[in-house]
Order: C-alpha cells, then structure tokens, then sequence
C-alpha cells in the first residue's frame, strides 16, 4: 500500500522504519508497562472497520484469545461489554473478565473503560480515520491508545509482556478480519 498524504501527516511522529513497518502491513506497539499505543494500516473502508469492531459478540469467532464476549446494556451512544479471555503465561493459564462502558463516536473512535473485572484498570479509545481512496484503495488507520493496570507482585514483568503480546495479536486478528469483510470484498471487486 502506497501511503498517502493523510497517512503521512498521521504517522510523522514515527521514525522512517516504524513507517514502512506500518505500510508494510505489520503491527506498530508503541509504549511500556502498562500505556500503549498500538497503530494498524486496515485495507478496508472505514464503515467495515467500525462494523468489525463494534460487533463485540462476534469477537470470540475471530480473537482466539476471547472465550465470550456479550452485551449488557445498549443506551444511547453507551455500550457495556462483557468480555472473558483466555492466554497461557509458559504453561500456566491467565484468564481475564472485563466489563467495559463503551462510548461510541459512529466512525470516528470508541472510548472506553472498564467497570468491572480482573485488571486494576483498563480504559483507552479506538480511533478510526480514513486514509486511502474509494473502492480497492480504501484504507483506513486504526489506532487503540490503551493504559491497563494489574498488581502482579514479581510476575508484573510477565503480565506486561504477555499483555503486549496479546495486543499484537487481536490487533491483527481484527485487521485480518476486516479486511476479510463481505463489504471490503466487494470494494475490491
């Protein structure tokens, strides 16, 4: 994917190797202990973004850490999320609930924090914004800026990297799965 102007304003904060890794499909985590930031390049319209990432009870079809993830409650602009995970820290199992007050912005970002479960704390945004033309050029650049806190003892080193790991991962998984989209499909078609 060729970048854009927009894309290039975006993304100026990032050194000249962050950038192609971006284009170049990768993953960007930026951040530690706990505060992140992590960027993905999505080959899909920013309505199939926001499609994928607001139907919480589909996550546990193409996560693969999600166990179940249902809704609560639906009013107004808020959705409250329930949602079980499931990672391995070595062979030891971490299973992690949250509920999480989510306030949405259609297409433009998704606020949230959580109400209730394992982690100390957990609130960020999802922000969404166009980057690429129409049809087999769209794009969109999704960015997840995310605090999350929980009091390991001595495993807090683990908890941060088996965190960040897991970060990674869904967000390719979301990225995989919106650009598998009916609707990005057809854009490309």
């Amino acid at each position: 994917m060729s970048p854009t102007p927009a894309l290039d304003r975006l993304t100026a904060n990032l050194n000249p190797e962050q950038q192609q890794a971006l284009q170049a499909g990768e993953v960007l985590l930026l951040g530690s202990e706990g505060t992140y930031t992590v960027l993905s390049l999505v080959s899909a319209p920013v309505k199939v973004v926001w499609d994928v990432l607001t139907n919480y009870e589909r996550f546990p079809e193409f996560l693969p850490s999600v166990v179940d993830s249902r809704v609560l409650e639906r009013r107004d602009d808020c959705v409250v999320v329930e949602r079980k995970d499931s990672r391995k820290l070595g062979i030891l199992p971490i299973r992690v609930k949250i509920v999480t007050e989510n306030i949405e912005h259609p297409y433009d970002r998704i606020d949230y924090r959580m109400v209730d479960g394992t982690l100390d704390e957990m609130n960020g945004t999802w922000e969404l914004t166009p980057v690429g033309g129409s049809g087999d050029q769209a794009a969109t650049l999704l960015v997840q800026k995310i605090l999350a806190k929980a009091s390991m003892g001595p495993l807090q080193p683990y908890f941060y990297e088996v965190f960040e790991t897991g970060l990674q991962e869904m967000t390719t998984h979301l990225r995989q799965e919106m650009q598998l989209h009916p609707a990005a499909a057809a854009a490309e078609s």
